[in-house]
């Protein structure tokens, strides 16, 4: 079952029933499909009950929790950084934990969830440049959206700015609890200082602040002064001093945790 919830005229956040989020955009000629969920669900069915329009799928980075789902549909887009995460993540291994947690939960998976070949996305073809980040501006018909590199989370992890709404849409590269210890993440501090970075330049362009932010993990839109203080808080200093935690893999990795945000963040102390 999914949850849908629209957070401006031409956007609806969207649910999937094993908790996470993607993003539809929907213009006057087309639309995209910011992530595709854990596949259990025929995404593509339950989009089509939102709009009649075409709908491309991009990708914001090559984890299972948003690209199984890409199973649905005939073509999608990513950045070609993280293809070989794609690979992996879709593998058997991968989706026989999905299996494995969706049960615990009561989810019914498609007969052939763990059959299923998946294509390999298309690369996305930057060829403009915000900064220092490359990036690629899409029309869909009275909206336009940017598509901006930004490592972090992974490698070839990609963001949306939707400069109509001043809405910055950031995948797994910012959550109010955001993981930055898996082996592909780049260390804690380059990628704080990507994404300060990413934000300085957008509103410099524009002239205009950001005024609310779409992550994969909520299921709801935040202010976008939430991410601008969670950026800051995470200095160099609590880098440095953060205590570790157990994550049942063997990586050095610490926590940084801030009340009552409810703010964390998990990191691979081996990298900074």
């Amino acid at each position: 079952m999914f949850h849908a919830e629209i957070i401006f005229p031409e956007v609806t956040h969207i649910t999937d029933a094993m908790g996470v989020s993607m993003t539809l955009i929907e213009g006057k000629n087309r639309a995209i499909l910011f992530d595709t969920g854990y596949g259990t669900e025929n995404v593509k069915a339950f989009i089509h009950t939102l709009t009649g329009k075409p709908v491309s799928v991009l990708l914001s980075h090559g984890h299972h929790d948003h690209i199984l789902g890409q199973r649905w549909f005939e073509e999608s887009r990513m950045c070609s950084d993280d293809l070989e995460e794609f690979r992996q993540r879709t593998g058997l291994v991968q989706r026989k934990k999905v299996a494995e947690q969706a049960g615990q939960k009561g989810i019914k998976l498609p007969a052939d969830f763990l059959t299923v070949r998946f294509r390999d996305p298309c690369p996305i073809l930057f060829t403009e440049a915000l900064g220092r980040f490359a990036q690629e501006t899409e029309d869909l018909g009275n909206l336009q959206v940017k598509i901006i590199h930004v490592p972090g989370h992974t490698p070839g992890s990609i963001v949306l700015y939707l400069e109509k709404y001043r809405l910055l849409l950031t995948g797994d590269n910012w959550n109010p609890c955001t993981w930055m210890w898996f082996p592909s993440s780049i260390p804690a501090n380059c990628w704080r200082d990507n994404m300060k970075e990413l934000i300085r330049d957008l509103e410099t362009e524009s002239g205009q602040e950001i005024e609310t932010v779409l992550c994969s993990h909520q299921p709801s839109a935040r202010k976008a002064s939430e991410i601008k203080s969670f950026l800051t808080y995470m200095s160099d200093e609590r880098i440095g001093k953060a205590p570790d935690v157990d994550m049942g893999a063997p990586i050095h990795t610490c926590e940084i945790r801030k009340e009552p945000e409810g703010w964390i963040l998990l990191f691979d102390k081996d990298k900074t």
